[in-house]
């Protein structure tokens, strides 16, 4: 496969419905393809994407966002679902898990809430003319705009306002474009949406306000994922799209420490310095899955990276091997040039 074009039709999955954010980071990631080499399939919750992409191989990739999301009163980690498919992976080679899945790239989306309307206001014109105004919206989004909202209310004390939930941004826009030209409703109601611009472009919406959130500069992270037993000659950065270091590319690795001696998860981590490599995140979870005579312990998620090209990675994934029960490289990618966008804002 060479960059830009693919002469197979790629499947890539991401968290749906059309319009999402979810959809916006698959777009972000896929998007320099051509139109007719590529299908991006929606599904309902993150852990389809997880299991879809390993079941069925059919799928090519899968955009998950590495988060805590409420979906259907539900919420998700990401992390926690790579930590089940460590745990629950039975490749092992030593200490080291190999997991169906691998990943292979990163996106960062901007989250930006626009007020959405199905009708364009001509000039001079605004929400005055009605006296009922529904707006729809996931209901993660009503405190990501509440001061928003609060003066929308002060300025316009005549008219009566709505908040209404639905299962996401995208789905909310829909409803309002299609309830506001159903003509079946009062003329002084309108029916408006907060959503990404993306979904705004999808249906066809009126952008009346942007940039509508209380706190700017709030991004997702997105990770890439396909299956280990694909094209290992797949490449699909867009050129332009790395940061300035082409050659930055980082690992991410989760592990468990053998035991939970004082200075246990220091060895581990020395291990990263003696070989020049520089740790740029951690986290972790717990895990109920008894280990090493413990009916608990802590899974550990790091990310690294080198500048060095002359790094020893056999001997430092022997030491590795070494000082952790188990250990799973779940793969490296290059950084995303968005990535340092995100951090600018900090």
């Amino acid at each position: 496969m060479n960059d830009g074009v693919t002469k197979t039709k790629l499947k890539v999955l991401f968290l749906g419905p059309k319009g999402t954010y979810s959809h916006q980071a698959a777009l972000q990631h896929f998007g320099h393809l051509c139109d007719s080499s590529i299908y991006f399939v929606p599904t309902r919750s993150i852990p389809q994407c997880f299991d879809d992409l390993e079941k069925d191989t059919s799928v090519n990739y899968s955009s998950c966002p590495l988060r805590v999301i409420l979906l259907m009163d539900k919420w998700f980690f990401s992390y926690a679902l790579l930590r089940d498919q460590m745990i629950q992976s039975k490749n092992k080679i030593h200490n080291r898990i190999i997991t169906p899945l691998e990943v292979v790239g990163e996106q960062y989306v901007s989250i930006s809430h626009c007020l959405i309307s199905p009708v364009t206001f001509p000039k001079g014109d605004n929400l005055s003319n009605y006296n009922h105004v529904k707006i729809y919206s996931h209901p993660q989004v009503w405190g990501q705009v509440s001061l928003y909202l609060t003066d929308l209310k002060a300025k316009y004390r005549h008219m009566k306002f709505e908040c209404i939930d639905t299962t996401s941004t995208s789905e909310a826009v829909r409803i309002a474009l299609e309830t506001q030209n159903n003509g079946t409703q009062d003329s002084k109601v309108l029916n408006l949406a907060i959503a990404s611009q993306t979904a705004a472009n999808l249906f066809n919406g009126v952008i009346i306000d942007n940039e509508i959130n209380d706190k700017k500069g709030n991004t997702t992270r997105f990770l890439v994922l396909q299956r280990r037993d694909s094209n290992k000659g797949t490449r699909l950065h867009k050129k332009g799209m790395e940061s300035d270091n082409a050659n930055l590319n980082i690992n991410f690795t989760t592990f468990t420490a053998r035991k939970d001696d004082p200075g246990s998860l220091v060895d581990i981590l020395m291990i990263l310095k003696s070989h020049s490599l520089n740790m740029c995140s951690i986290s972790s979870r717990p895990c109920n899955r008894g280990l090493d005579g413990r009916n608990w312990h802590y899974i550990f998620f790091i990310e690294y990276y080198n500048f060095s090209e002359h790094i020893d990675w056999e001997k430092f994934h022997e030491e590795f091997d070494k000082h952790c029960l188990e250990w799973c490289l779940w793969g490296s990618f290059p950084r995303n040039e968005r990535y340092y966008a995100h951090v600018d804002k900090q």
